[in-house]
């Protein structure tokens, strides 16, 4: 029997070994089904703990590991989401996709990571600074996005601030993220009134896929390369999709190329990663792109933003010396945007004739940006017997679900969407709003940021009525502006009703909006106070340098 036994088990151990690796995953299968369907109610915190428990039985699965990596990510659990996409990796490693995600994740906790920095090539020469033909400095000013490709506020922004180092006596140049325009491989360069934007491996859809700290690491090479040619006195970083992220390649040019650096804050993106209100400002992920903001502008020579909200929060959050922060506003362009007689035809296309026209021009991306108040304020005025209508002009991802609002609210043809228009027609559509409505909604961004349509919207001689964020009501004070509560469609209605009601006290808004404006927020202005902001960066550039050396000597 003995002998049978002994002769029988080499025969039957491989079986048994099936059979128990049947059950591991037969069993890891029901968690990962109970998982699945945890995550698709967004009970993130039930899909980790049967991860936990799936884990002590059995074997790791590479599906449950995956859902557990991805639960964490919901939570902006970062670290923990790397760590079992790497065990899910591990486990499934003919898998394109498991690898992916594992070095997805890994790249957002190297590129948060205090201690990593992109560098540029040893081999690289540091280009010297030189002049244009003209004998003015060279400005490299680095951009995520750029027209003529985008019309959007980013792009406006930055074409005019161009404009306005122009007018400040230096000679600048633009480029643009590697990939970008995403779409258009040949657009090596383009020239927009005189601004020459030089795009990086235009349309290379491969390197948007790269990992965020080896994408920055090319920015890094190929922004080098440029300065190699350019030879700029001075680097010009406006933020990146992520905030920080081209910050962290400034800084690197700036110490490789010993030229002083500003970091243009344009908005606050740490809450960006997710639209979970629960987790924005509450969970590790924030917190790291928090601290690689603080960071960044610590590291700058000077910082550059757009408000006094903004201001407040880079001075005592952030913890930056207010002397070495300067508020360089959203302006207008006076000859651009000016007062014009409305289209009585294009009114009539829009089917709007006769209709009290509440308007919005802006993105449909972002929940912020909040026309659904707008909508609902609309749906509100027209119970009370106002014939009013919305127009919205933009496009984005939200736009079938706010059309889907519209018509829950049975708006009909009293909400127009008009999609994308061309740059030089929007004019034409500010024209066409009696009301132009901020309905911003209490998000970060949305607190601080201020906009630049509405310093379009005032120029053009349209009222204006804000939600009252610190941001907007900045800019609303002195009664250039009507002010309703945040998320409140009821009081948005109310205000416009009385608006509605009293032209006069609208023709006193325009008025006092097209003063402001023409003084205070100007690209004229803007461009002296860049003169100052320069000759400060490179006032901090020399104490910087200086205080380097002689921590080497020390040392």
């Amino acid at each position: 029997m003995g002998r049978l036994r002994a002769l029988a088990l080499p025969l039957i151990r491989p079986f048994v070994k099936a059979a128990l690796h049947g059950v591991h995953v037969a069993g890891n299968g029901w968690y990962a089904i109970f998982m699945a369907r945890a995550y698709k109610r967004r009970k993130f915190d039930r899909v980790v703990a049967l991860a936990a428990k799936a884990n002590k039985r059995f074997e790791p699965l590479p599906s449950v590991e995956g859902l557990c990596a991805k639960a964490h990510m919901q939570m902006g659990q970062v670290v923990e989401a790397m760590h079992h996409a790497s065990i899910a990796a591990l486990e499934a490693p003919k898998s394109p996709s498991r690898r992916a995600d594992m070095l997805s994740l890994s790249g957002r906790v190297i590129e948060t990571d205090p201690r990593w920095r992109p560098v540029v090539n040893p081999t690289y020469v540091p280009p010297i600074p030189t002049t244009d033909a003209g004998g003015k400095p060279v400005v490299l000013y680095v951009a995520k996005e750029s027209m003529p490709w985008q019309n959007n506020g980013y792009c406006t922004r930055s074409h005019e601030t161009l404009l306005a180092i122009a007018k400040a006596g230096y000679s600048p140049v633009a480029v643009t993220v590697p990939g970008y325009p995403p779409n258009n491989p040949e657009a090596i360069t383009s020239a927009v009134e005189g601004i020459e934007y030089r795009h990086m491996l235009p349309g290379s859809k491969a390197i948007l896929g790269l990992p965020y700290h080896s994408y920055l690491q090319l920015a890094t090479q190929t922004f080098a390369a440029q300065m190699q040619q350019i030879k700029p006195s001075l680097l010009h970083v406006g933020s990146g999709h992520r905030g920080y992220e081209t910050a962290l390649v400034g800084q690197a040019l700036s110490r490789w190329a010993n030229v002083p650096w500003v970091y243009e804050v344009r908005s606050f993106f740490e809450t960006t990663w997710t639209s979970n209100e629960k987790y924005m400002e509450n969970s590790l992920y924030f917190q790291r792109r928090l601290r690689s903001e603080t960071r960044a502008m610590h590291a700058a020579d000077l910082v550059i933003t757009l408000s006094g909200p903004m201001r407040d929060v880079i001075v005592n959050i952030h913890g930056v010396d207010p002397a070495k922060v300067v508020m360089l506003p959203n302006a207008v362009d006076l000859d651009r945007f000016e007062a014009r007689e409305r289209s009585e035809t294009m009114r009539a296309s829009l089917g709007l004739t006769g209709k009290f026209v509440l308007g919005y021009v802006s993105n449909l991306d972002h929940f912020r940006e909040g026309q659904e108040v707008l909508l609902r304020a609309v749906a509100l005025l027209r119970k009370q017997g106002i014939d009013a209508a919305a127009l919205l002009v933009g496009d984005g991802r939200r736009r079938t679900e706010l059309e889907g609002l519209a018509r829950k609210l049975r708006l009909g043809g009293n909400a127009v969407f008009t999609g994308n228009v061309p740059f030089d027609d929007v004019d034409d559509y500010y024209s066409q709003i009696d009301l132009f409505v901020v309905p911003r909604v209490n998000e970060r961004a949305g607190r601080l940021v201020s906009p630049m349509k509405p310093f379009e919207a005032m120029a053009m001689g349209v009222p204006i009525i804000v939600s009252d964020l610190p941001a907007l009501v900045e800019i609303a004070q002195d009664g250039r502006c009507g002010i309703f509560r945040h998320e409140d469609a009821a009081d948005l209605a109310r205000v416009a009703s009385e608006l509605h009601a009293d032209p006069h006290k609208r023709e006193q808004m325009v008025q006092r909006c097209r003063e402001w404006v023409s003084t205070e927020r100007t690209w004229d202005a803007n461009a002296r106070t860049l003169v100052a902001a320069y000759a400060l960066a490179h006032e901090n550039f020399a104490k910087r340098t200086d205080s380097r050396k002689s921590e080497e000597v020390g040392s």
